[in-house]
């Protein structure tokens, strides 16, 4: 073999080699692109650490005895929502530790919130305080701190219309008012305040749309946790909701729980159809069905809906005024109602979503 035919070998060589090289990298990376889609990496279980939960108490509304409506999915693209988890985190809810200071620090409280007499005992955790000249009433668990500020509307004769703070000057007010207490925690710090406006009519309270017209002006606290909504039984009203005069807060309702995202553990969730299984046998709590322009805060009468039309499906934490151990999550459906004689009604209602095999059966 001449010179010149080796070092056309070796050429042809090193061109094989580097084209047996190239196709061995492009195909490995080929490969590692593909073999996620052929064979998908097994996704770990839900931890579920604090073992089987006690079911969600959802106190819901009562239909007129003659409704059994039709729940229809009304959504956009007409179908149930296909890109919900099919897990989520329960949270621990921290209660405070009793200690011999603790009905003191209630006391504390009460005073100033201007109730200076000694309080009536009406069990081990519950104080109620009185100042009969001013008609108003503290009722405060001492345990959790929660508590309860009420005026006899009777008492506020003295309010003018038009004379409460704006919305916005209320919102700043309350936050004011419990950030002086130390009551206003960075939750709902951060979180959605709605403000509103009340009027006294036949000694009770209603909304308003404008400030001329109002005696009172409200601002409800909302606070969500990793982004999710955090929502309450009455969902227009705050677990933490105070009411403002010109010059007073004749109105506060305080619930709070406490929650560290660090004690928190994934659970398996009913798949969306099962879900709807459930609220299609009577199983939703129904929240709120009212007309969309009805006072959210007025008592609510039963009506008889034929149809109930759920336009929106999506996930959030249930929180109680009463404890519960774990802030667990629910669906949320909105919608409309209709009755018989074409009344539109504002729908919405809960679902717990924890998957039953991991909440404990009623006995």
């Amino acid at each position: 073999m001449t010179l010149t035919e080796t070092a056309q070998l070796t050429k042809r060589g090193a061109a094989v080699l580097i084209i047996a090289l190239t196709a061995g990298f492009t195909g490995r990376a080929a490969w590692s692109r593909i073999k996620p889609i052929i064979f998908p990496p097994q996704t770990p279980p839900p931890e579920v650490a604090f073992g089987k939960l006690l079911r969600l108490e959802i106190p819901g509304l009562p239909l007129a005895e003659t409704s059994k409506p039709e729940y229809v999915v009304d959504t956009t693209t007409g179908r149930l929502p296909q890109d919900l988890p099919d897990r989520a985190k329960v949270y621990r809810i921290i209660l405070p530790e009793t200690t011999l200071l603790t009905s003191q620090r209630a006391k504390d409280l009460a005073a100033k919130l201007g109730f200076s007499q000694s309080p009536q005992k009406i069990s081990s955790s519950e104080y109620r305080f009185e100042n009969s000249e001013e008609g108003r009433i503290l009722q405060m668990n001492i345990t959790t701190g929660n508590f309860d500020l009420e005026t006899d509307v009777k008492k506020l004769t003295d309010l003018a219309s038009g004379s409460p703070p704006s919305k916005a000057a209320a919102v700043e007010q309350a936050a004011t008012f419990l950030q002086n207490l130390g009551l206003l925690n960075d939750d709902y710090t951060k979180g959605r305040k709605d403000g509103s406006y009340l009027k006294i009519e036949g000694g009770i309270l209603k909304k308003v749309d404008n400030l001329s017209s109002a005696h009172l002006t409200r601002v409800d606290f909302f606070r969500k946790i990793e982004e999710q909504p955090i929502v309450g039984a009455k969902p227009y009203g705050g677990l933490i909701t105070v009411i403002l005069g010109k010059d007073s807060v004749p109105f506060v309702s305080y619930h709070f729980w406490p929650l560290n995202p660090s004690q928190s553990t994934t659970y398996p969730l009913k798949t969306v159809e099962q879900m709807w299984s459930e609220t299609q046998e009577g199983k939703a709590q129904i929240v709120f069905l009212a007309p969309a322009n009805a006072d959210p805060f007025a008592s609510y009468e039963p009506s008889a809906p034929e149809k109930l039309f759920v336009t929106k499906i999506y996930l959030g934490y249930f929180d109680s005024e009463k404890f519960q151990e774990y802030l667990q999550p629910v669906y949320i459906l909105e919608g409309l109602g209709l009755t018989a004689d074409r009344v539109q009604l504002k729908l919405i209602a809960y679902v717990p979503a924890v998957a039953d095999d991991w909440v404990k059966k009623e006995k």
